[in-house]
């Protein structure tokens, strides 16, 4: 078959044309989104110039990462209102991804903030100071006589709930002790387990730890090995400044699994509200 061709270009021109390669062709091709003008005895393809702007088209809605289906339903039904829609939808989905990466960078900021803050930690010395509010999303009771096995299911449930399959878990989880337990030397009596909040939870299922005194001791080492030790210095210390101790026990991991194969070299933190004599 005769062809003009000053009205054809060939599959390789028209790909070298785009900088692309001949093999994007073949794929729009097979896909029914691009089909050669003709193709002649041989099996050379051939496209017309209209079909050199139809690409114009195509190769920019892929750059955009728009289905083929829907460029192929744009180009039976070209209008600068559908083309707006399409526009409008990538709007939509860009702002949707910004969202995500902002909520991935927070996450990011704060899991570096935590990784900073262990190395500047004192190990071993009581403190006092002023604390912020604090809201922590806590989990279903834990207290009487469950396995093992039971708690697990409530950390799971717990860590589900607080973190989303796509979301990126930048806090560790903590657990609070009664303070009567604590104090009777029940150390592993826990109440729930909390996760401090970094990101929009309902709020049914949050405690807000109030603002005010709060003594604080790290330590290195697991919290069940070392606590025992670290109890004697906490009750001669509130003891010695005649303290009075107004909310539960908190104990949060600083560096735990995540960062280390050593239990040795754990950092575990423990808090709880006073108040002086009046």
């Amino acid at each position: 078959m005769a062809i003009d061709k000053e009205n054809y270009i060939t599959a390789g021109e028209l790909a070298s044309l785009y900088g692309i390669p001949k093999q994007t062709l073949l794929y729009y091709d097979k896909s029914g989104l691009l089909v050669p003008a003709f193709v002649n005895e041989h099996g050379y393809r051939y496209y017309s110039v209209s079909q050199y702007l139809v690409l114009e088209i195509i190769l920019n809605m892929r750059k955009l990462n728009i289905p083929i289906q829907d460029i192929k339903n744009y180009l039976h039904n070209r209008s600068p209102e559908n083309f707006e829609q399409i526009l409008q939808e990538k709007e939509k989905e860009c702002n949707r991804i910004m969202e995500e990466t902002a909520k991935i960078k927070n996450s990011l900021q704060l899991s570096l903030k935590s990784i900073e803050k262990i190395r500047k930690t004192r190990l071993n010395q009581i403190q006092i100071n002023f604390q912020k509010e604090k809201i922590l999303f806590v989990s279903e009771n834990l207290s009487g006589s469950i396995s093992l096995r039971e708690r697990m299911q409530i950390l799971s449930r717990h860590n589900q709930k607080a973190f989303s399959k796509e979301h990126f878990k930048e806090f560790t989880t903590g657990w609070i002790i009664g303070k009567e337990e604590f104090f009777a030397e029940k150390f592993n009596k826990t109440l729930h387990f909390f996760t401090p909040v970094a990101h929009t939870i309902p709020r049914e299922h949050c405690f807000v730890r109030p603002e005010g005194l709060y003594v604080t001791i790290r330590f290195q080492g697991t919290y069940y090995q070392k606590i025992p030790f670290i109890y004697k210095e906490i009750l001669d210390f509130v003891q010695r400044n005649r303290l009075e101790v107004l909310s539960n026990v908190y104990v949060f991991p600083l560096k735990n699994h995540w960062l280390t194969e050593d239990t040795e070299t754990y950092i575990n933190q423990v808090s709880f509200q006073v108040e002086y004599p009046s």
